[in-house]
């Protein structure tokens, strides 16, 4: 039986606002309509995005401290939080790419690796499977790569695989291909300490990082309403710490106070990962689209004179993708375009 709400409860609960009073209340907080008026935003509102996710990316602007405008924004117009929202949204599409990069590559590497140590392709899956079993609270044998595989008999792109092999007795190339991006992590790590390759192990952390990220652009998460600078509980790679350190125009200090953002370090190392594992024309390729993704970002930069999280993180991730995906003159139209 459900519990009954508290009084409390009730009173923490937000009202249903329309699109008229989230402009309203918009106003009440400060914010501005110059760059779009208010009806626009209320049509905008309706039809176009979610009050709760395009009023988030406010956590980025500094509010007035004192006197008659205590507590409101200083300086945010309507329009810079739709601009932040669109930026967003492609920031998640190019993280998703370079992720599904990552993991063609990363198998890539992966089956050559095993090739290079001579081993059995159906032998390594069946020890890396037997490793995964663990035992419920009834003494029963339990295996989640094996549910997950299972998960997928009835799947449009997994079956045909599946049904060629009866009890999981696959061999590795056909492995990789119906287990998840997390299981495909798990096999890694057993890989790395089965031939004691500390390159694949770091690999492995570095994977785990790109994972987080790429689960929180599939599901569609926010990702610039959350930049601040702050304690890290995770610490970046050395190896991704140590590129960054040969950026031009990155100091210790900006070089720290970004990374110590959970986000930023998970793009940054993305972006490392992915320039490590893929193919030259890949990165060729990838450096156009994320050409185009920081001249959409920066478009409108001066809005944002005040917001120094927001500024700051641009210009940080504006350097790096110059540095580590540098157009060459020839490819500059394309980027331009």
């Amino acid at each position: 039986m459900n519990s009954p709400i508290r009084q409390q409860d009730m009173c923490d609960q937000k009202p249903w606002l329309t699109p008229r009073e989230q402009v309203s209340h918009l106003k009440s907080k400060g914010v501005r309509f110059r760059y779009m008026s208010e009806a626009e935003a209320v049509e905008y509102l309706t039809k176009n995005n979610n009050y709760f996710r395009l009023r988030s990316y406010r956590t980025g602007f500094p509010k007035v401290s004192d006197g008659k405008r205590k507590g409101e924004y200083v300086n945010l117009d309507f329009k810079m939080l739709v601009d932040l929202s669109i930026i967003d949204m492609l920031l998640r599409n190019e993280m998703i790419s370079l992720t599904l990069d990552i993991e063609h590559f990363c198998k890539v590497d992966l089956l050559g690796r095993i090739e290079q140590h001579a081993e059995d392709g159906y032998e390594i899956v069946q020890d890396y499977l037997s490793e995964q079993d663990t035992f419920d609270s009834k003494g029963n044998v339990t295996n989640w790569v094996k549910k997950e595989i299972s998960r997928c008999e009835s799947s449009a792109y997994s079956a045909g695989i599946l049904a060629k092999y009866s009890g999981f007795n696959m061999p590795v190339w056909a492995f990789l291909e119906v287990i998840t991006f997390g299981a495909f992590n798990s096999f890694i790590l057993f890989c790395a300490k089965r031939f004691d390759d500390d390159e694949l192990r770091d690999r492995f952390y570095l994977l785990r990082v790109a994972k987080d990220l790429r689960n929180a652009c599939a599901h569609n998460s926010c990702i610039l309403n959350g930049l601040a600078s702050g304690e890290n509980a995770r610490r970046a790679n050395n190896g991704v710490m140590k590129a960054l350190s040969k950026i031009d125009g990155i100091g210790s200090y900006q070089r720290k106070a970004r990374m110590s953002n959970e986000r930023i370090r998970q793009i940054v190392t993305t972006l490392y990962l992915h320039k490590e594992v893929s193919s030259k024309g890949v990165i060729k390729h990838k450096a156009q689209s994320l050409s185009k993704f920081i001249s959409r970002a920066n478009r409108n930069i001066n809005y944002y004179k005040g917001a120094e999280v927001i500024t700051s993180s641009f210009s940080f991730l504006s350097k790096v993708i110059g540095a580590w995906y540098f157009c060459d003159a020839e490819d500059m139209p394309s980027c331009d375009s």
